[in-house]
């Protein structure tokens, strides 16, 4: 498995994919990130192991929100290539590492997909389809492009579980993730209280995609 490092959003995704790995010997390092795109290519830019992993097998495992009716809550998929959206109208595309790709989708037994990464959080389902749609993206996060621009001589393989379907609104989250990537747990909980339905749905899903992650980390590595 040509796994050198893994990188996960800091907070409950990391810990999941510790729980993960918990009974595996000898798993990669795991490097906790910060969430958002800025903060992210900040890390990525002052990351002191940049360079010895800078051609090496990077896997990339996170949440994201879904963009097409075929993909629910918990569903697992890999990304083959990822539009970055995060720069206004010029959008542009970045392939994943396709050999390490598919290697992996075969021993997940899950799908290789489009991805798309923007600088703030979806909440509407009528911007869901308009993005899917534009971009033929079945999900959409906040670092994936970022990872593939900034280490473009790296073989980037990423791992996405989807935690929000593209059926229901979000609550108002957008500002709920800080400039450096921290979670504004005020802002997170006045959003929730304005929208209570939809914030449960949110958790609820939040939860069962976070399980998800535990057991494909462990799937991924366990011994056959």
């Amino acid at each position: 498995m040509p796994i050198q490092v893994i990188l996960v959003p800091a907070g409950a995704e990391y810990q999941a994919v510790v729980r993960g790995l918990k009974t595996i010997p000898h798993a990669p390092p795991v490097v906790a990130v910060p969430a958002g795109p800025a903060a992210f290519r900040a890390f990525l830019e002052t990351w002191e192991d940049r360079s010895r992993f800078e051609d090496q097998g990077i896997l990339f495992i996170g949440l994201s929100g879904s963009l097409s009716p075929q993909h629910s809550v918990g569903d697992a998929l890999l990304l083959e290539q990822v539009w970055d959206a995060a720069g206004g109208d010029s959008a542009k595309g970045y392939q994943c590492d396709r050999t390490f790709t598919d290697e992996l989708a075969q021993r997940l037994g899950v799908p290789v997909e489009t991805g798309l990464t923007c600088d703030r959080v979806i909440t509407t389902v009528t911007e869901k389809r308009q993005m899917g749609d534009r971009y033929q993206a079945a999900v959409v996060d906040m670092e994936s492009a970022v990872l593939l621009a900034t280490m473009p001589q790296a073989r980037v393989a990423i791992l996405r579980v989807i935690s929000d379907d593209c059926g229901h609104d979000l609550p108002d989250i957008a500002g709920a993730i800080g400039p450096d990537g921290s979670l504004r747990a005020d802002t997170l909980a006045r959003s929730f209280l304005k929208r209570p339905v939809a914030a449960l749905k949110f958790i609820s899903g939040s939860l069962q995609a976070l399980k998800t992650l535990e057991q494909v980390t462990f799937a991924l590595f366990k011994s056959d």
